[in-house]
């Protein structure tokens, strides 16, 4: 029967079936028929019956869908013409057509390098991460009412939302194998120290044993974007030759500097005698570090040309209680119950707080603890209530 597929004479893209497999599934297929009438005439039982059908059938559905015309390959869109094979997304059309500004400063798509370097990204969030990027978007949405006025307060452009989803997932207890944790990843040594001489630019966090501000999302963005604004404005640069500066005064070497330290990213512009991120050769991931957040920034701006869910334009999800002074410790299974809430919510908002601990405590190492506490949206007023009749705060007379 196979004999057949030698003959086989066709086109490519599938115009026409080739005569060769027309003719093997009509012989299949009369086999086929042959066995199921002789199955039936002589009434085998229905177990054998089956096991009688099973091959010529089987052959016949191979054969039927060998037959089928092959899929034509079509040419790239005039848009993905000029990208490296592999790659299956490029830049938006109104990208192509104009200065394309990011974070306040012009991104050089004139630049083969600079081009091929997001583009690769852009393909590599898609195609290998999607899911990931999925979550990230939907995630950038929730938080975004949270974020945006802080990182405004301090002067930073909007896109910085993005970096936090490179850091940590937007995971308030993300953390990582060199010690980095929380939304915005900093390590404990940098959490702790803060600037000296520039108390608006002060970014240190509690870190103790029953509180870690680095995974409460108000406080560790406040933190961020004072330390991102310090390395922006007024660290003070000194290169090689002499030439001092405050600050490195770009957006896209503050985010490598905030990668890979700021000591290290000057230490590469005085070897390599660069001014600007896309010169300076950096070390591997903060290579990616920068060309993967404006890729980030690239898809959910531009949602329906790379084909993600449209914006959600979300309400802040909570609300936060600032400098709550408690009498007693005040168990985060009890304050769930005052809000009829799980558990696992009232955690989620507090995740500065370990799990292990999952208190507030009234005091610690013997002095009063003022409490920043988030709450579900519309419940602040309640807990307040709750607290001063259930006796964790003093009643206010």
């Amino acid at each position: 029967m196979f004999s057949s597929l030698q003959g086989f004479s066709g086109k490519v893209g599938g115009r026409r079936h080739p005569t060769g497999l027309r003719r093997v599934a009509h012989c299949a297929w009369g086999k086929f028929r042959r066995e199921t009438l002789r199955a039936v005439r002589h009434g085998l039982p229905g177990d054998s019956r089956l096991r009688r059908l099973q091959i010529p059938f089987m052959m016949c559905i191979l054969v039927v869908l060998c037959a089928m015309p092959l899929q034509r390959i079509e040419a790239k869109p005039p848009h993905l013409e000029t990208l490296p094979d592999g790659f299956l997304y490029g830049l938006p059309p109104s990208v192509e057509k104009k200065t394309f500004v990011f974070a306040g400063q012009e991104v050089p798509f004139a630049r083969q390098d600079v081009r091929d370097r997001i583009i690769r990204e852009i393909n590599y969030l898609l195609l290998d991460r999607r899911s990931r990027v999925l979550l990230w978007l939907k995630r950038a949405d929730e938080l975004r009412p949270t974020i945006a006025p802080i990182l405004k307060q301090y002067d930073l452009p909007g896109e910085f939302i993005y970096l936090a989803a490179i850091e940590s997932n937007y995971n308030g207890r993300a953390l990582s194998s060199a010690g980095a944790f929380g939304y915005w990843q900093f390590i404990k040594s940098t959490a702790q120290k803060g600037p000296s001489g520039a108390d608006q630019y002060d970014w240190k966090m509690r870190i103790a044993h029953w509180k870690d501000e680095r995974g409460d999302l108000v406080q560790s963005t406040h933190s961020a974007a004072r330390y991102l604004a310090w390395m922006n404005r007024v660290k003070k640069i000194t290169f090689e030759n002499g030439a001092e500066k405050q600050g490195f005064g770009d957006w896209f070497l503050t985010a490598a500097a905030y990668n890979a330290g700021p000591t290290r990213v000057l230490q590469r512009m005085n070897a390599f005698g660069t001014t600007s991120y896309w010169d300076t050769p950096l070390p591997k991931e903060t290579e990616q570090y920068v060309p993967r957040w404006i890729a980030i920034g690239l898809i959910s701006h531009h949602r329906e040309f790379y084909g993600v869910p449209p914006a959600q334009n979300r309400p802040a999800s909570f609300d936060t209680l600032h400098k709550v002074m408690l009498v007693k410790d005040l168990p985060m299974a009890v304050m769930a119950k005052m809000l009829k809430a799980t558990p696992r919510t009232i955690w989620e908002l507090n995740s500065s707080i370990p799990p292990d601990k999952a208190v507030f405590p009234a005091r610690h190492a013997g002095t009063r603890v003022a409490h920043t506490i988030h709450v579900p949206k519309g419940t602040g007023k309640q807990l307040l209530a709750q607290l001063a009749a259930q006796g964790y705060t003093k009643k206010k007379n």
